[in-house]
């Protein structure tokens, strides 16, 4: 499933039009201006709210330590300044520059997930203010009655605070019914997380992430594939 979201060897019209785009687009994942609206989902014809969910009360370590760099501010308006909640989405087109970016940097090259804006009920990114600190994608219809989790991530500042736990019910609800399957490599600590949700262990796959990973990786290359079955 996962091959599905490499980028081919020659870019298309697409992947030139991203390799153009600023810095900035692929930082923030959005322009500050930007404003979330309601917009229908071309796979189920459903009207999808801005957002899923807006967290005021979580507190990562990350927005710890900015709370407490903007108490020994000395700038009263930077001091005082409202602390933004942490938001839960369906992905956009803004966000994958962002995305494709984070996963270059903490899984492998060559990933573009621009296949979810197809299916975007099933996907779930997680902002602070405009910066994607999180997000998770499901593929609805890997088979019959089968959902497929491709991508789990919080970026590593930003863990501890239920943030992926979220995400993973989220994708579970949104496809009730049907099995959920995934693959996590072995070493993965969201091997406790996907067991406290019931899913279990099916197949232990040698190398299976030998295809994405360099050569010279020291990352794990074998992979749990596990199922939720409903």
């Amino acid at each position: 499933v996962l091959d599905r979201f490499q980028k081919s060897s020659l870019p298309s019209c697409s992947s030139q039009k991203r390799l153009n785009i600023s810095f900035r687009m692929r930082l923030l994942g959005a322009s500050e201006d930007q404003i979330p609206q309601p917009f229908v989902s071309p796979y189920t014809g459903r009207t999808l709210k801005p957002f899923i969910r807006r967290d005021y009360e979580s507190r990562p370590m990350k927005l710890k330590l900015l709370e407490e760099i903007r108490s020994k501010c000395s700038n009263t308006e930077i001091r005082n300044c409202v602390v933004k909640p942490i938001d839960y989405s369906y992905v956009q087109p803004q966000h994958i520059p962002a995305i494709n970016a984070i996963c270059k940097e903490f899984f492998w090259s060559g990933i573009d997930v621009t296949e979810c804006l197809e299916y975007p009920d099933f996907s779930c990114v997680v902002l602070y203010g405009h910066v994607i600190i999180g997000f998770a994608f499901m593929v609805p219809d890997v088979s019959y009655n089968e959902a497929y989790i491709s991508y789990l991530f919080t970026h590593p500042e930003w863990r501890g605070a239920g943030i992926a736990k979220f995400m993973l019910y989220h994708l579970i609800q949104s496809c009730m019914g049907k099995d959920v399957t995934l693959h996590v490599s072995a070493t993965n600590p969201a091997m406790t997380l996907y067991h406290k949700f019931g899913f279990k262990v099916q197949e232990f796959v040698v190398d299976f992430y030998d295809k994405y990973f360099p050569a010279d990786s020291t990352q794990c290359k074998h992979a749990f594939f596990m199922r939720l079955t409903r």
